[in-house]
């Protein structure tokens, strides 16, 4: 047991979503995510703001890939095509989980903490 549970007058720190779990468990993230922008108790503004921002920055990382598929494919139609795979997508999902963790700050801590409780730790409680 942490020392702040044995503190009187303190609170015990919020469980918070680890990036290693956001990063690995896709469908999770996703479920958690829709949990988020489907509870009562988030305002619209904050659904906005979440999704808004995850927009922007999607914006931001899909908008040189998409521009290179573009040119390359105009100007080299098959190798174009062939070499259009992105090789840096990896490190765009890497950065996604990593904003997407810092933009999960914008709804309140303790809808967070549930969400994140019942989605990723309770499943793995109810195995044998």
């Amino acid at each position: 047991m942490s020392r702040e549970l044995l503190v009187p007058g303190t609170r015990p720190r919020r469980l918070w979503p680890r990036r290693l779990d956001l990063l690995f468990h896709v469908i999770k993230t996703v479920r958690l995510i829709v949990y988020l922008l489907r509870h009562k108790r988030v305002g619209i503004g904050r659904k906005v703001l979440f999704v808004g921002g995850c927009g922007v920055f999607l914006l931001l990382l899909l908008f040189p890939d998409a521009f290179g598929e573009l040119v390359s494919s105009t100007l080299l139609p098959v190798v174009g095509t062939i070499l259009g795979v992105p090789l840096d997508a990896g490190f765009d999902w890497l950065t996604l989980v990593l904003v997407l963790v810092s933009l999960l700050r914008v709804f309140p801590a303790e809808i967070v903490e549930e969400g994140y409780r019942r989605i990723f730790i309770q499943p793995k409680k109810a195995q044998p």
